[in-house]
């Protein structure tokens, strides 16, 4: 975890040079004032008032321990957030603390009469003085970087942060956390594949490593993968498998699982998985079979997979029935996510991670979403650093998701957003035909417009998610481009049929994730004939765009 944490007296410009600093360095920013607000339902004057200082403080606490499962972030805090010692001690570990230094007097006449500071409303700069000689042997301890503030604007602070923190490419490190033995780290970084050996080497007695990868990936970077290994001192097998859904089956798992008997693989080796969500799902299932379970880490090459898939456990492969129908719930070791291996990434394979980017920006929050419309530019252009950070957010959204739900029993159900009509587009066209994320985009838009009805969405979210999907090259347009040699066989009712055959369906009835707004989600069951009745609106609004695409081609002939 490293989170940047601005601390400080009253006054010190905390909140508005974290501001700045978060636009600099492309991450989000956050109030802690503001998340106790929002987690206690009640502003930082009533707290006071209803439960004292004390009672503010246990907030104060709490709401601090939950930025364990954030995304790393610019994080303003309260002035006396240091006055409890693991408090103190949960800062340094969540991150680095940079003690931004004001006077009193300075401080005052910042703040005006501090009316709306319950410590200091009334009492003036003798309290001032008072409150920060108490604290500042606390606030100067606790602190990595001191940066001066007095007679400084804010923007001339910032660079003395950024310059005081060094450079940004330190990877970042995201924890999930669960039952015994299910808690890992998510390292997310730029060029750290060359760290694989020595990150693994923690986490087994054993030298042993199966390594498994896709004929692609293992061409593109196995050899580093494999070189890091053997400095390491790690004694490496390389068992390689096509490249796309296909290689997902029963057959191909068998297969690996007879390879690794044969290689001398034991309960105290570890599986390496280097590849996309094929490969990820696949040898993570291989690994949770055999020998009743061995180790598995992986090594995400896709953005879909740094994102989504590789996080969290969920191992599987395909049946004839549908997709992910056998699998197991298998956390990793370890997800090293080096976002320098994008660059290789062709079109589609971009589009289908900024989707699931999307979907995961749309459950956190409207300020997740706003940060994701802002980055889209640097997304599309491949920037290093925007997607860096938008890697980064959107697995500590899914970290925070699985932490607090393993198994899918509860709130991890809402990553199945958009996923209930788009494993149907994929299953009636064959799997392959239709991008992952095409599909899914596609599922998010019929969520949408069912969340209008049910559940009393606006017509402005549904309008603002299309566009968001449109501008990451999800449009409806472009599943159409892509469905148009099986276009006749998605029916409403083939499409049915397939949602009631998919694991997400409970007793035969279709679920979905509906969301109301950015943040606010509920998983309803639908009636088969609501379902049906939106699939026909469905179909009747894909015929008008197929008609007004072939009349546009006649016009130009």
């Amino acid at each position: 975890m490293s989170h940047l944490f601005l601390t400080g007296f009253m006054g010190a410009g905390k909140s508005t040079v974290g501001r700045i600093v978060a636009e600099r360095l492309g991450r989000p920013f956050m109030d802690l004032d503001a998340l106790i607000e929002e987690r206690e339902a009640a502003s930082v004057a009533e707290i006071f008032r209803l439960r004292g200082e004390e009672g503010f403080r246990l907030a104060e606490h709490d709401a601090l321990a939950a930025l364990g499962a954030s995304a790393d972030a610019v994080i303003a805090t309260g002035g006396g957030v240091i006055l409890r010692e693991d408090n103190r001690v949960m800062l340094r570990q969540l991150g680095t603390v940079i003690y931004l230094a004001v006077t009193p007097e300075e401080a005052i006449a910042r703040l005006g009469d501090a009316a709306d500071r319950p410590l200091l409303a009334g009492a003036g700069l003798p309290a001032a003085r008072a409150i920060l000689d108490a604290r500042l042997t606390l606030y100067t301890s606790t602190a990595d970087h001191v940066v001066d503030t007095v007679g400084r604007e804010a923007a001339e602070v910032a660079a003395d942060v950024i310059a005081a923190i060094g450079p940004a490419s330190a990877p970042r490190t995201i924890r999930v956390t669960g039952e015994a033995g299910t808690s890992y780290e998510i390292v997310v970084g730029h060029d750290i594949l060359g760290s694989l050996g020595e990150r693994i080497a923690p986490l087994t007695t054993s030298r042993a490593i199966a390594l498994i990868s896709d004929e692609t990936v293992f061409g593109l970077f196995g050899d580093r993968a494999r070189a890091s290994l053997v400095q390491a001192g790690c004694m490496v097998t390389t068992h390689v498998v096509p490249p796309g859904e296909e290689s997902k089956s029963w057959a191909t798992a068998g297969r690996l699982l007879e390879e690794l008997a044969a290689a001398g693989i034991d309960r105290t080796s570890c599986v390496v998985a280097l590849g996309g969500g094929v490969v990820g799902d696949l040898a993570g299932f291989c690994a949770s079979a055999y020998m009743r379970g061995i180790p598995v880490v992986q090594v995400p090459t896709t953005l879909l997979a740094q994102v989504d898939s590789a996080i969290g456990g969920k191992t599987g492969v395909d049946l004839t029935a549908g997709k992910n129908l056998a699998g197991a719930f298998w956390p990793p070791r370890l997800v090293l996510a080096d976002t320098g291996v994008l660059v290789t990434l062709p079109a589609a394979e971009w589009t289908n991670g900024l989707v699931e980017a999307a979907k995961a920006a749309v459950l956190e929050s409207a300020g997740a979403l706003e940060r994701f419309e802002s980055r889209v530019p640097g997304l599309l252009a491949r920037d290093p650093e925007t997607v860096r950070a938008a890697v980064a957010e959107a697995a500590a959204f899914k970290a925070k998701v699985v932490s607090a739900d393993l198994r899918e029993c509860d709130q991890r159900e809402c990553l199945n957003l958009g996923h209930t009509l788009g494993h149907a587009l994929e299953l009636v066209a064959g799997y392959g035909v239709l991008p992952h994320g095409l599909a899914v985009a596609e599922g998010m838009r019929f969520a949408s417009l069912l969340a209008e009805r049910l559940v009393g969405a606006s017509s402005r979210l549904s309008r603002r998610v299309d566009g968001v999907l449109d501008s990451i090259g999800a449009s409806r347009g472009d599943l159409l481009a892509s469905a148009w040699p099986v276009l006749e066989t998605l029916t409403p009712e083939a499409l049915l049929a397939a949602m009631k055959s998919d694991k997400k369906a409970r007793a035969g009835v279709v679920r979905f994730v509906l969301v109301e707004r950015p943040g606010s989600w509920s998983a309803v069951p639908v009636a088969d004939e609501i379902v049906a009745e939106a699939l026909e609106r469905w179909r009747a609004a894909v015929d008008v765009m197929v008609a007004e695409a072939a009349g546009s081609t006649d016009a130009e002939v």
